[in-house]
């Protein structure tokens, strides 16, 4: 959850005061844009100082069920810090933040340098920069940390030929909430009803439960979901649905849900999918790579087509091993949401690096994919084929690092070349700490590196001594969208393709202990590109193979 001022907020599209919105919409103003060539004094003015003065926005972009609103972040959430590196050390940069979101690097050399948001680091040379980030439901949004007492009656269920613990969807995009409902007690066989059936209530976008508020405008969709095989995948699709009436959850009373499920509308989609040119790129992901899993599924994306704020679960999902065989193949899937509602596709091809699972582990490690997100309509309506391949070549000051080595600095330059397909809209290098659970390598990510060129140059104080560590190099391509200096604009596109190529296990000696610096806290942010919760379905999916 980011945490926001509380002034300037605009919302898009539609008029003010309307029924569950902040009590300080009235007083909304749109975000200042900033022309490229002009450079604004501290009193709002323009001034003729540093003509390499970096400026900025830091936004919140917030959509729920009535329109799109905006919000300065807070300047400290995480604080803002820009740098350059100087004689193996880095030298601090002056930001000065303002209420309305904006930035400027006052004091900003001419070329490279880098801003940090946590353990996100952006290099660049650009003048400008866009570090607004975008987020499905209500900014005040409330939630619980105990386990939220849930229950469901509903009839007209899809009969079981056996007893079964079924497992519903709960969906609110006015919330931003996507939450699983798993039954604590069976159904028995043949059931159509079930009466105040308890279930385990599971936010999957947020670390607390979310709270529905009925006053605040928050709807949900109860999804049942059933399994169907079109003859080459087994996949999961919306069935049946019911719109529970508006409630009012509290996490200290029994909150029912009930209603009658009713068929979800049926459509057909028709992929020509072309796995064997996905595949074909397995040894550039790394040599030593295994194919894992590749997987289908179409998305909705509230409120609009064009893009695609949080997460909302699937209309249906498959997965399966790999295959090299091309298919055109078709799905039946439900879909009840509003007609103003897009939907995507996304495809990946998994693959699993052994060459980074620690002696004595079995699974785990760094995994490496292609990943292609594109609308419904476009997937529909021609061969999927990469649109990006992983860059390849890739080194650690000179020396491949998809061999085991052990590096001579704790700020290396890492190296790769561009992609053999698709000319990338910016890169991500992203660190990942490796340890030892029982039999599993976790890979915990410490830094994620943006940029636009084929190097970085590690700042210090992220790799420590005597580690273990992975490194990972997102290709990126998101057409019609500059990426390299809008970083975190994939939280919102319907229209990316990645792929990564990753190393082997990389060491850092304990002898060079006198470039220590405070470690900075593993990240669990997940991998740009990637909904949250796609990305658990396919890591269950890996994971449920041992």
């Amino acid at each position: 959850m980011f945490s926001v001022l509380l002034s300037s907020l605009t919302l898009v599209g539609c008029g003010s005061g309307a029924d569950g919105q902040p009590d300080d919409f009235h007083g909304g103003r749109d975000p200042i844009i900033v022309p490229e060539d002009t450079s604004l004094a501290a009193d709002g003015g323009v001034d003729g100082g540093n003509p390499y003065e970096v400026r900025g926005s830091r936004v919140m972009h917030y959509r729920i069920d009535i329109g799109d609103f905006t919000q300065p972040v807070d300047p400290l959430s995480p604080e803002l810090k820009a740098f350059t590196l100087s004689d193996g050390g880095t030298r601090p940069l002056t930001v000065q933040t303002s209420p309305d979101g904006t930035f400027r690097v006052t004091d900003a050399p001419a070329g490279r340098y880098y801003l940090q948001l946590g353990t996100l680091y952006v290099v660049s040379d650009s003048r400008t920069m866009d570090l607004d980030r975008y987020d499905l439901g209500r900014r005040d949004r409330a939630g619980t940390t105990t386990p939220l007492p849930v229950t469901v009656s509903a009839s007209n269920l899809a009969p079981q030929p056996y007893d079964d613990f079924p497992s519903f969807e709960a969906v609110s995009s006015n919330l931003g909430e996507f939450a699983y409902l798993n039954a604590n007690a069976p159904v028995p066989a043949g059931a159509t009803f079930v009466d105040q059936l308890p279930v385990r209530y599971m936010s999957t976008n947020t670390v607390d439960e979310l709270l529905v508020n009925a006053s605040r405008g928050d709807r949900l969709y109860i999804n049942s979901l059933a399994e169907r095989n079109n003859g080459t995948f087994t996949y999961s699709t919306i069935d049946r649905f019911f719109t529970p009436d508006p409630l009012t959850m509290s996490p200290t009373v029994s909150n029912d849900l009930y209603g009658t499920f009713q068929l979800a509308p049926q459509y057909t989609a028709r992929f020509e999918w072309w796995r064997s040119r996905f595949e074909a790129y397995q040894v550039q992901v790394h040599p030593q790579s295994v194919p894992s899993s590749q997987g289908l599924g179409i998305s909705p994306t509230p409120w609009d087509s064009e893009s695609w704020y949080g997460y909302s679960g699937d209309l249906m999902f498959a997965s399966n091993p790999s295959e090299i065989t091309d298919l055109v193949t078709s799905f039946t899937y439900g879909n009840p949401y509003p007609f103003s509602w897009g939907a995507v596709v996304g495809i990946s091809h998994g693959f699993q690096i052994p060459a980074t699972l620690l002696p004595g582990t079995t699974w785990g490690g760094v995994t490496g994919n292609l990943i292609d997100t594109r609308k419904l309509s476009v997937a529909t309506a021609g061969p999927i084929t990469p649109r990006i391949t992983p860059a390849w070549d890739l080194a650690v000051d000179g020396r491949n690092a998809q061999q085991a080595l052990t590096l001579t600095s704790l700020t290396p330059r890492i190296t790769w070349k561009a992609p053999l397909v698709g000319s990338p809209s910016a890169y991500r290098v992203r660190l990942s700490r490796l340890s030892a659970s029982d039999t599993r390598t976790v890979a915990s990510a410490v830094s994620t590196i943006h940029t636009s060129e084929t190097f970085v140059d590690v700042p210090p104080g992220i790799l420590q001594p005597g580690q273990k560590y992975a490194i990972t190099v997102y290709s990126y391509l998101t057409p019609g969208v500059s990426l390299a200096v809008r970083p975190y604009v994939m939280e919102s596109l319907v229209d990316i393709a990645s792929a990564t190529t990753v190393s082997s296990i990389l060491s850092t000696p304990a002898a060079l202990a006198p470039e220590l610096h405070a470690e900075p806290e593993p990240s669990f942010e997940p991998e740009p590109g990637i909904k949250p919760t796609r990305l658990y379905r396919m890591r269950e999916q890996l994971t449920a193979q041992h």
